[in-house]
């Protein structure tokens, strides 16, 4: 073998020993390298993230998330929904019963979480102008509830009698409720902050007014509809 050859065949040794050591350190070294960029990156997004929330009064998340709670309930508000239909009514002087309520299945459904539904009706009575506030106040009371409808039942005749005109009022409202979501999201998102408009949504709602959440045991407004009546003979 010429001295020639022999230099080739060290080169060939030379070039086989880096193409099988050298070259998968470097492509492992260049992923580390990737590696890097993409955790300095997440690094710089989290200490942005984490000055936002640092300016975010918990305090005040806190009162809020209690609030909404209260308002837009996660689980079935029944419980809460008498005790605050019953306290209004008291509060403007009127009879409340005739309670109907369709709950629908009293546990929870598993893996859902869109918008549901309670439908109920109910009885009130008193002054006619007492009604009118009642219902008023009754859309700004937690939990969210709607009027879905109002039937009146007329028990004096304003005609004949000068006094506050007495009716009864049948009324059909809908509460509204949500499960919470099971995850907020990956860590890496960025925090998405209450626009304006949502802002001022927010504060209308926790501006609605609470009640807690006892049930009547005794008269309510001017009598006490769900005391049983003993029967003529």
């Amino acid at each position: 073998m010429t001295k020639k050859q022999k230099i080739t065949g060290q080169i060939l040794v030379l070039a086989v020993t880096l193409l099988l050591f050298v070259r998968p350190l470097a492509v492992k070294l260049n992923a580390n390298l990737k590696a890097r960029e993409q955790l300095v990156k997440q690094a710089a997004e989290l200490s942005e993230k984490l000055e936002i929330l640092n300016g975010i009064e918990t305090g005040l998340v806190d009162e809020r998330v209690k609030k909404m709670e209260a308002v837009f309930p996660s689980i079935k508000p029944i419980v809460p929904l008498l005790a605050s239909l019953s306290q209004l009514a008291a509060e403007h002087s009127l009879t409340f019963g005739g309670l109907s309520l369709s709950p629908g299945s009293l546990s929870q459904e598993k893996g859902q979480s869109d918008l549901k539904d309670l439908s109920f009706n109910f009885e009130v009575g008193g002054d006619f102008l007492r009604i009118s506030q009642f219902m008023k106040s009754l859309e700004n009371t937690a939990p969210l509830m709607k009027i879905e409808s109002v039937s009146l039942n007329i028990k004096t005749n304003p005609l004949f009698d000068p006094g506050a005109t007495q009716v009864t009022a049948q009324v059909e409202v809908s509460a509204y409720y949500q499960a919470p979501p099971k995850t907020l999201g990956s860590i890496d998102k960025p925090v998405r902050l209450l626009t304006k408009n949502e802002e001022g949504l927010l504060n209308q709602l926790i501006g609605f007014r609470t009640f807690p959440a006892i049930l009547p045991t005794g008269a309510v407004g001017k009598e006490d509809l769900f005391e049983v009546q003993p029967r003529l003979p």
